[in-house]
């Protein structure tokens, strides 16, 4: 007799129900907190029965099932967690009704109706890197949006900054260390020439003398939008050392993940492919994991997102429709950024690269550069399942 233990996951709080295939329910739907103690009580009462072969069902909702899945991982139980749109679409009735203890009946059912793969826990690697690339994806938005703000900031406190530290410059430590100890021109203005020369002495800058000799005559003509005692310039000041403590963690985050990267038998493989860096590696290592867990090349494309949407109507069917994006987009923001620098680096080069070539056919059938450029995405990703194959 098979018996399944259905949880219908929240915040903080679970809906728990101990049903056999029979339809029998030994443990009626109740609440429990996500605490250790509610967790053993429950496990007291399962073990009550005597029961073999029991198996645990949740859906897959963000972090909140983790401690739930953790649990009952630790005690040997067949766990098997499954994303919340399949059963979702099992859930529908006609009556529209829908609460904890009905979902609970419906994820039992859908449990002995459907073959389910069971939950298998990912290497302590791969889950360490996962980790760490989803902390360097956060870190970077937030720094993009720090970057903005920068920008604006400076805009309206000493708008020659961007003369004297030009494109990329503007973001270099040199240029946050300075900006944040002399926000304004009016701060430079009234700061002896010594001290400039001082600090890009000790920063070890090149033209140390005559930097900050350009950056005072820049400051003396200057008319800022915000007097010196604005909070702009408190502001700016602020920012610039976010930046630059957000610039080394990011540093920090980018090796740690290419010491893991180096670990993995997966490693030397893709990097062998033609324009991808060992960063970029090891950022595609932690979001697919241990590659072998997909069975084929269309499961790998639909973890990711990329699989074609499907819509038939009558005699009307559209096979080759814009992709699900239902799958993991960080994946995809990867593979898309790595296809635009194989393309620069085949054309910089001038290496025949069968991606290139691809993208090139691709543009000669009338498609368009990002269509195209999706279309490469899939190609570098059936080389990637091959050779980790």
């Amino acid at each position: 007799m098979k018996t399944v233990l259905a949880i219908d996951v929240a915040k903080g709080k679970s809906m728990v129900s101990l049903i056999t295939d029979c339809g029998e329910v030994l443990i009626k739907p109740y609440e429990i907190n996500h605490s250790k103690n509610d967790f053993d009580k429950l496990n007291h009462k399962i073990s009550n029965f005597n029961l073999d072969n029991i198996s645990v069902i949740m859906e897959s909702t963000g972090i909140y099932h983790r401690p739930i899945e953790r649990y009952f991982l630790e005690k040997n139980y067949n766990v098997y967690t499954i994303n919340a749109l399949y059963s979702k679409m099992y859930k529908r009735n006609l009556r529209k009704t829908k609460t904890d203890k009905l979902d609970c009946i419906s994820l039992s059912e859908l449990f002995f109706t459907t073959d389910f793969r069971k939950y298998v826990k990912p290497n302590k690697l791969y889950s360490n890197m996962n980790a760490l690339s989803r902390q360097y994806f956060a870190l970077s938005e937030v720094n993009s949006n720090l970057k903005n703000r920068y920008k604006n900031l400076i805009h309206l406190c000493f708008p020659e900054y961007e003369l004297l530290f030009k494109n990329k410059a503007i973001y270099s430590d040199i240029a946050l260390n300075f900006i944040s100890k002399y926000p304004h021109a009016e701060i430079i203005s009234n700061t002896q020439i010594d001290c400039l020369q001082n600090f890009f002495k000790k920063e070890k800058y090149r033209h140390w003398k005559l930097k900050p000799m350009k950056i005072k005559e820049y400051a003396k003509q200057s008319y800022p939008s915000v007097s010196k005692n604005d909070e702009f310039v408190s502001n700016l000041s602020v920012i610039s050392k976010l930046i630059f403590n957000n610039e080394k963690e990011i540093e920090n985050l980018r090796n740690k993940l290419i010491n893991y990267a180096k670990q993995s038998n997966y490693f030397n493989k893709i990097n062998s492919i033609f324009g991808l860096g060992s960063f970029t590696t090891a950022l595609i290592i932690a979001e697919l994991g241990d590659i072998n867990r997909f069975n084929n090349i269309k499961e790998l494309t639909a973890y990711c997102g990329l699989d074609p949407s499907i819509k038939q109507s009558g005699k009307s069917m559209n096979i080759h429709g814009p992709i699900s994006k239902s799958g993991n987009k960080y994946m995809r923001k990867i593979l898309f950024v790595s296809i635009l620098n194989i393309i620069r680096l085949s054309s910089l080069c001038h290496i025949e690269n069968d991606i290139e070539i691809y993208y090139r056919k691709k543009r000669n059938e009338g498609k368009h550069h990002y269509a195209a450029t999706i279309a490469c995405t899939t190609k570098l990703l059936r080389q990637i399942f091959a050779l980790c194959k």
